[in-house]
């Protein structure tokens, strides 16, 4: 009966911290200094726990296809998203804030689609498509 307990045991606490482990915070990224990026949708899924796109980009590294991830599906709906908002194979400007290390990719701050649909968190004024004040995500 011990045995099986303790076995109950370790297995709970092993499930529990590996769910603890995969959710991350957003400290690998730096919202102080926002960058604006443009390319071509290739990925873009709304989900829980947190947006993740896929975004290909031409700069002095050359082209080539970038990860990003942003808030939760829910408060993506909530800025004003809607699953027709963003098409694969269509331009898109995106505010990140950056990687602290310095690796491509970031946190989705807000976009604007080709079709002029701005949505974020603070991030591209829907007015000018310049930035404006940020704030991190809140803690989940």
């Amino acid at each position: 009966m011990k045995s099986s307990l303790r076995l109950l045991l370790a297995a709970c606490i092993t499930l529990v911290g590996s769910v603890a482990f995969a959710h991350h915070s957003a400290a690998s990224f730096d919202f102080a200094k926002p960058v604006t990026i443009e390319g071509t949708v290739k990925r873009f899924e709304v989900v829980n726990p947190h947006t993740r796109a896929t975004i290909t980009i031409s700069d002095a590294k050359g082209t080539r296809d970038v990860d990003y991830e942003g808030h939760s599906a829910g408060n993506f709906f909530r800025a004003g998203y809607n699953r027709d908002s963003v098409k694969v194979g269509e331009h898109i400007t995106i505010l990140i804030a950056p990687r602290k290390d310095g690796g491509d990719g970031g946190f989705i701050v807000s976009f604007r689609t080709q079709s002029g649909q701005t949505v974020g968190f603070g991030g591209l004024s829907p007015s000018t498509g310049q930035p404006v004040e940020q704030k991190p995500p809140a803690a989940q």
